[in-house]
């Protein structure tokens, strides 16, 4: 009884019909058999004429042929299937490449049945079937899915079809592996075939992209006009010329650095288009991430040419007040024993040291003193508001301190530091012309090292200090400039801005073992962030020695020279140094260092420079072959080491950069040990 309603409610619905076919006259006469048998039938001589068909008429049930231009039967039945619009459409395949080809179109293609054609009897014989089953599903609302095939009696497969059929499966291989992604355009502008490379660059479904415009289907972002324009001129136009996204201004789209080719391609009478898509977003970040490190290397070296000049200018004053102070001991000593001519003579040759240390005093008048004087340990919050409260007693300006985490101490010269906030301070005032100044002290842990606007800062626990202008802010091609001697965004000729303020903030955060990172957006304004070690002890502050045996260091250095202040600084800060240039030489020391299980492992540190042919990476793992739960510390004069950016991968545990301090070794190690 519900059987035959549904059939009376059948007879009184006409089926919808959809036939795409690239044969004129196989299309003709599907469309012909379905229309006699009650259909509404429209017709499509592509797959790209179907979708647009669809767009506006929905078929109940659709017969396609697999083989055709601008957009297969295969594409077709996909989208469609992958389409929620459309996805109950019942879909008949219509081929003659069936038998050729049956496991796979089995295998891949989403169709409810598959007909071969045959001659026009079979094929109406054929198309009523599939009518009558269509009907029996929809009777009995079954959804679709499933495929049947209907075989012409006494049909074979072609050995040339099948021939052309492998061709085709080679060329769809080549087609899927590459790495490009390729967008086919027909002569239009429309995408009609998409790779997997372009559906993952483009983080897009196929059903999304296949049928729409170029211009339209992506955000091309600033690029939309120009490929508009090369779809409309070059392509649709067949100016034929060809259209580049390079790398020096890609395209950013879904967190992907993309370049691409856009090319019109002669082809018989017609014309159709390739878009060519490269992800190119590891190789972008890696040569951007170079750049940062080479920045960070030409800023350290800058810096060490300044300690180098420091160190002789101490070597020159040294010299005339050894002159000075001689000359005027010997007068003063000698004073009734020597004529008049001989006291002249050494107070001339004081006088003239006197005028030569003058004359150097002038040369490096806008030096401040590097040197640290007295050191204690100082709760950092105490220390900053000191500092600031102080420079605005003396500075016009309005200023917010605040703090984001809990006090700490942290070991240094109280009026170094001063001078530097100072310093920071006053170049903040200078950039906003009088704004306010936002200061904030935290504290922060780094587990890993961390590249912060070009600057290179190890893993450990810094205290953080924040200070933030509302000034026009600082081009990015100048950020990396801002430490040099001297330089200045200002005019020239402007007095202020024009010294060495955060040349000496640097140099004096870095004799106490912290960094200087500074980060600026143009008309935001700029931060000054200062890092300073946290205090792992006070041990240095009261004077007091560990009552504990001292703990053991395996200092791998083949240098000479640095292995032997290496020593002394590990040494002072109350290590038994084993020190050693050769891998061997390590291996051995370590052996008789955890001989002992009541001992705690000793810390290693090792030079990355793989001297004497030996790799560091390798030395590292023979190490831990001896001692699993070694920590080793990675040391080398280059951050663009691999090691020096991931060290945990090559199984170090912290990095030490040189040139260092004897600040930046105890904050290291004590880092290291209190993991």
């Amino acid at each position: 009884m519900i059987l035959r309603q549904n059939d009376k409610m059948m007879e009184n619905s006409t089926i919808q019909a959809l036939v795409v076919d690239n044969n004129p006259v196989l299309l003709k006469a599907v469309a012909t058999i379905l229309a006699r048998e009650g259909c509404l039938v429209k017709s499509a001589a592509t797959g790209l004429e179907a979708l647009e068909i669809i767009q506006d008429y929905s078929p109940d049930i659709v017969f396609t042929d697999l083989i055709m231009p601008l957009v297969s039967g295969e594409q077709l039945c996909r989208i469609l299937r992958n389409t929620k619009k459309h996805e109950d459409i019942f879909i008949v395949v219509l081929s003659a490449i069936i038998l050729e080809d049956r496991e796979r179109i089995l295998r891949e293609i989403a169709c409810d049945l598959c007909i071969a054609k045959g001659n026009l009897q079979e094929i109406r014989q054929h198309v009523q079937e599939a009518l009558a089953t269509f009907m029996a599903r929809k009777a009995l609302r079954l959804r679709s899915g499933g495929m049947n095939t209907r075989i012409p009696i006494g049909l074979k497969p072609s050995e040339v079809t099948s021939e052309l059929l492998s061709e085709k499966k080679h060329l769809v291989q080549i087609f899927a592996n590459l790495d490009e992604g390729i967008l086919e355009l027909s002569g239009q502008a429309k995408i009609v075939a998409a790779n997997d490379a372009a559906l993952r660059i483009l983080s897009c479904r196929e059903e999304l992209l296949i049928g729409r415009s170029l211009p339209e289907a992506i955000n091309w972002g600033s690029f939309r006009e120009s490929i508009g324009s090369w779809t409309d001129e070059q392509l649709i136009r067949q100016g034929m010329r060809s259209f580049e996204i390079l790398e020096d201004n890609p395209l950013e789209l879904n967190r992907r650095i993309i370049t691409g080719s856009f090319l019109a391609v002669a082809e018989s009478t017609s014309v159709f288009g390739l878009c060519i898509l490269r992800d190119i977003t590891r190789q972008y970040q890696a040569e951007k991430h170079n750049q940062e490190l080479d920045n960070a290397i030409k800023l350290v070296k800058k810096m060490d040419a300044m300690s180098c000049m420091a160190g002789g200018v101490a070597h020159d004053f040294n010299n005339l007040l050894t002159v000075i102070c001689g000359n005027l001991d010997i007068v003063a000593m000698y004073r009734d024993n020597r004529n008049e001519t001989q006291r002249n003579k050494m107070i001339e040759q004081a006088r003239r040291a006197a005028l030569a240390a003058v004359d150097l005093t002038r040369q490096i008048s806008c030096f401040s003193n590097f040197g640290i004087v007295s050191r204690k340990s100082t709760g950092i919050g105490q220390l900053v508001r000191t500092a600031v409260e102080r420079f605005f007693e003396s500075e016009p300006g309005d200023y917010t301190i605040s703090a984001s985490a809990a006090d700490c101490q942290v070991y240094v010269d109280s009026d170094e530091i001063t001078r530097a906030i100072a310093n920071v301070l006053r170049n903040g005032i200078e950039a906003s012309a009088g704004g306010p100044i936002e200061v904030t002290i935290g504290s922060e842990y780094l587990e890993s090292p961390q590249l912060m606007s070009g600057q290179y800062v190890p893993a450990g626990s810094y205290a953080k200090i924040d200070i933030r202008d509302t000034g026009r802010g600082i081009d990015p091609d100048q950020l990396f400039r801002i430490f040099d001697p001297y330089y200045s965004t200002k005019e020239r000729g402007a007095l202020k801005g024009m010294g060495l303020g955060l040349t000496v903030v640097y140099a004096t955060l870095r004799n106490h073992g912290g960094y200087v990172v500074v980060s600026s957006e143009l008309h935001k304004g700029t931060t000054v962030t200062l890092f300073l070690p946290i205090q792992i002890d006070s041990g240095h502050d009261t004077g007091e020695k560990e009552k504990t045996p001292p703990r053991d260091a395996l200092l791998i250095e083949p240098d000479n020279q640095m292995r032997e202040i290496g020593r002394i600084m590990l040494e002072h800060l109350g290590f038994s140094v084993t020190p050693t240039g050769k891998r061997d030489e390590a291996l051995t020391a370590l052996r008789q260092l955890v001989a002992d299980p009541v001992q705690p492992l000793p810390l290693a540190i090792l030079d990355l420079s793989d001297a004497n042919g030996e790799s560091a990476v390798e030395t590292c793992r023979l190490l831990h072959e001896i001692a699993p739960k070694l920590r080793v510390i990675a040391m080398s004069g280059t951050i663009l080491d691999p090691v020096m950016q991931d060290c945990r991968e090559y199984g170090f545990i912290n990095t030490l950069p040189k040139p260092y301090t004897m600040d930046s070794l105890k904050h290291i190690s004590g880092m290291v040990l209190n993991v």
